[in-house]
């Protein structure tokens, strides 16, 4: 459903706010037996939310790494830097849902920039970096290459971004932090229990 979207300080609130309520418009599966549950997760399309013809663990996935580069791309046009790298960028392209090409690219006059976004458990983030950063390397042309990455996947994320440099940025994206700042900002959106 989703592809690309353009997102700059002037809409990137909204369009997380959009996002984040087809997420709420997800009806989840009822549990009959432990097996039955597990099939229905892996097998049953969701028919609402983001990705109505995906089963829940496809579409768990596919948001989870869309809320990264939403929120990611929140923090990065909030704060216009990393570690004391300036980014000289007022707007980024978010691909959601999509599997080719980059997740962001940002472009100013001839300065460019490409990022893999991504949402996974301690276990599997370093496989998750180094593909991403194959990915990226290989493109020459990219001035600034970031990966944007769920903070709860390092121990140290503090450790991530004072490595970054201009070719290699580091954004580790606290999912849960943005959610309660937005409740707290605005009031009406319904608290999570």
């Amino acid at each position: 459903m989703y592809s690309s979207i353009d997102l700059n300080k002037n809409n990137i609130s909204e369009e997380i706010e959009k996002y984040l309520s087809k997420i709420d418009e997800i009806s989840f599966i009822k549990k009959k037996s432990s097996i039955d549950f597990i099939l229905q997760i892996k097998r049953d399309e969701l028919n609402s939310g983001p990705y109505p013809n995906t089963s829940l663990f496809e579409s768990a996935n596919r948001i989870m790494s869309d809320l990264i580069i939403l929120i990611g791309i929140y923090n990065l046009l909030k704060e216009n830097q990393i570690n004391r790298i300036q980014l000289p960028f007022d707007e980024y392209t978010a691909a959601l849902g999509v599997t080719n090409g980059y997740d962001i690219q940002a472009a100013n006059n001839n300065i460019k920039l490409i990022g893999e976004a991504f949402n996974v458990s301690k276990t599997f983030f370093q496989n998750k970096k180094s593909s991403s950063l194959k990915k990226l390397r290989r493109d020459e042309k990219a001035d600034y290459k970031i990966i944007l990455f769920n903070k709860d996947a390092v121990k140290n994320p503090e450790h991530y971004i004072l490595k970054s440099r201009k070719d290699e940025l580091y954004l580790p994206v606290d999912i849960n932090l943005y959610l309660k700042n937005a409740v707290d900002e605005n009031p009406l959106r319904p608290k999570k229990a």
